[in-house]
């Protein structure tokens, strides 16, 4: 049976607002060997290798027709498309008339998933009715106990001995959940060109690394 818990928010722009929202308590996340034993249940006329065979395809095509520059739609599933960005540390700013911005790095940041109409209603239906609470109250997310200037600071100290800083160890050393952790850094780091943080890398890959001046 579906659950859910309500979650309050960190205030990280200390707002003064208590924030809550519903979310997802989720069992496990399925591998795909088991999401293809599912399906070999639901579809008992299909081998486990043709469906393991047809993930693997759709996946290939998906890359190669991204990589073209196409989004692709399935209509009851959604539409797959890239994201881009900057992979360089210069100004995300124009700085004046004559800036065209020429030599710049861009590559892709992410492969972005809009769900279809059919398939968000579908999932309502078969989830709204049997949708319960797991725990009654507001789960807190850890308070702040440090300021951002503090967490900075302290991320910087891990950087100059390690050279770098991941997000697991960003949200742990300042006592923030790693969602909380991802928003602020990503806000460090378009903050302005003199940010003492930058990232690198792509998705699980990614670090960040003391920005050079």
């Amino acid at each position: 049976m579906p659950k859910y818990k309500l979650v309050e928010m960190t205030d990280l722009r200390n707002t003064g607002k208590r924030r809550v929202y519903p979310k997802m308590v989720v069992n496990r996340t399925l591998s795909q060997s088991e999401f293809i034993d599912k399906m070999k249940m639901y579809s008992r006329a299909l081998p486990s290798s043709m469906i393991e065979a047809a993930v693997a395809d759709v996946r290939d095509m998906l890359v190669r027709l991204l990589s073209m520059g196409y989004n692709v739609t399935f209509d009851e599933l959604g539409t797959f498309s890239l994201s881009l960005d900057f992979e360089d540390d210069k100004p995300r700013e124009i700085q004046d008339d004559s800036d065209k911005m020429i030599y710049r790095k861009v590559g892709v940041k992410s492969v972005n998933f809009k769900p279809s109409p059919e398939l968000v209603k579908d999932a309502k239906l078969a989830t709204d009715c049997d949708l319960e609470r797991d725990m009654s109250g507001v789960k807190v997310i850890r308070k702040e106990i440090y300021t951002r200037e503090q967490r900075i600071a302290r991320a910087l100290k891990v950087i100059d001995e390690n050279g770098f800083i991941g997000l697991t160890d960003y949200a742990y050393i300042n006592n923030l959940s790693r969602t909380a952790a991802s928003l602020e850094l990503r806000e460090i780091c378009a903050a302005a060109a003199d940010s003492p943080i930058r990232s690198t890398g792509q998705h699980s890959h990614k670090v960040w690394v003391r920005r050079k001046e």
